[in-house]
């Protein structure tokens, strides 16, 4: 199954102490933001990796840098840029959701990122983006029911993400359970009518469900019979 899944990694607001000159960390955090918004993951994994010269242990500028390196597919790089902000605060909700990502939807090491997963949730039983992490890695192990339960968490917390009713919907189909997928998808496009993957998904879970009704006619016909 592919889910047709999306988790923004949106960038941690900084506020650095020192504000002299240009050159401070604050500076370089602001570069690095510019790249990352205009999808120049390299130059801001380089602008992040200044300030951290200037600002070792700033967990925030440590979580961006992680981000921008698993833009670039270097997901053990980013890792271990999540690893070194969880020695400093291993209480981070963002740092240990941002490491389940990476494990279980980088390199499919889907165990490992549920328990860095599970760790954000218990800090922070809120946090979306870590309740839909998590319903991924269980989808991505089969686990559907388990991954319905999560999505539809997130969609409790923040239920105007049209994303999080389009993955309700995906694991909904994949359960069989076509016209609950297509409420769901129907739901994402009245919040986002221009959703693109969820008027797909929409139109696919309508032709299983033509397809099983008419499954259905054909086996109670054949009981008449």
């Amino acid at each position: 199954m592919k889910l047709a899944i999306t988790i923004i990694l949106t960038l941690v607001a900084i506020f650095i102490s020192p504000a002299l000159a240009d050159y401070t960390a604050e500076y370089w955090s602001n570069q690095g933001d510019q790249y990352f918004t205009n999808g120049s993951y390299e130059l801001a994994a380089a602008s992040y990796d200044k300030a951290l010269e200037l600002e070792p242990d700033h967990v925030a500028l440590l979580d961006n840098k992680g981000r921008a390196l698993a833009n670039l597919g270097r997901y053990e790089e980013a890792i271990a840029s999540f690893d070194r902000a969880l020695e400093i605060d291993p209480s981070r909700a963002e740092s240990n959701c941002l490491k389940g990502l990476a494990l279980s939807m980088g390199l499919a090491r889907n165990d490992e990122g549920l328990a860095s997963l599970e760790k954000a949730l218990q800090i922070n039983p809120k946090y979306y983006d870590a309740w839909t992490g998590k319903g991924m890695a269980l989808a991505n192990s089969g686990m559907l029911e388990d991954a319905l339960s999560c999505f539809q968490n997130a969609s409790l917390i923040n239920p105007q993400n049209p994303q999080g009713w389009n993955n309700q919907g995906v694991v909904l189909k994949e359960l069989g359970r076509y016209e609950d997928a297509v409420s769901c998808f129907e739901r994402a496009l009245i919040l986002d009518p221009s959703y693109e993957i969820a008027a797909q998904n929409k139109e696919l879970a309508e032709q299983d469900l033509s397809q099983q009704s008419s499954d259905d006619d054909v086996q109670s016909m054949s009981h008449i019979l």
